[in-house]
């Protein structure tokens, strides 16, 4: 019997998925952050405030954030951060332009809290598109509850 090479990867991804869902369940129990929402302001221009995109974002577990900005129903930025030691992050990016197309992004950043309440400034190296590896440094605000 002769499994095809997209079969055996299908089965391999639905495995990898399935234990990823798992661990996440298992972790969400044992989080102090969970339940934390988070409020985002990245690519602020000071000249053109209104160009900038605002995000709210969710603690799942103590180290992982998933953010949703949205322009309408058809255009949106879902984004998954994992903070790997406490102020540094990882984040992946997928934005929808609304025609069916989505563009994979990712980031490297820290946060670094401004003493004020909760608010934190996060600069980061930023890669818009995978495919078209150009990367640039941009910056953030954010505010968590």
């Amino acid at each position: 019997m002769v499994i095809s090479l997209t079969n055996q990867f299908k089965l391999i991804m639905k495995k990898l998925i399935l234990l990823f869902v798992a661990i996440l369940v298992t972790s969400t129990s044992f989080s102090q952050k969970q339940g934390n929402f988070s409020f985002g302001l990245s690519d602020l221009d000071i000249r053109k405030p209104l160009d900038s995109q605002a995000n709210i974002g969710m603690f799942i577990t103590d180290d992982v954030m998933v953010s949703l900005s949205m322009e309408d129903w058809d255009n949106y930025a879902m984004s998954t951060r994992y903070y790997c030691c406490d102020d540094k992050f990882i984040q992946a990016t997928t934005v929808s332009d609304g025609s069916g197309d989505y563009t994979v992004g990712a980031a490297l950043g820290w946060t670094k809290s401004l003493g004020i309440w909760k608010l934190s400034f996060e600069p980061m190296f930023i890669v818009d598109d995978i495919r078209d590896f150009d990367p640039r440094i941009g910056w953030a605000l954010r505010f968590t509850l």
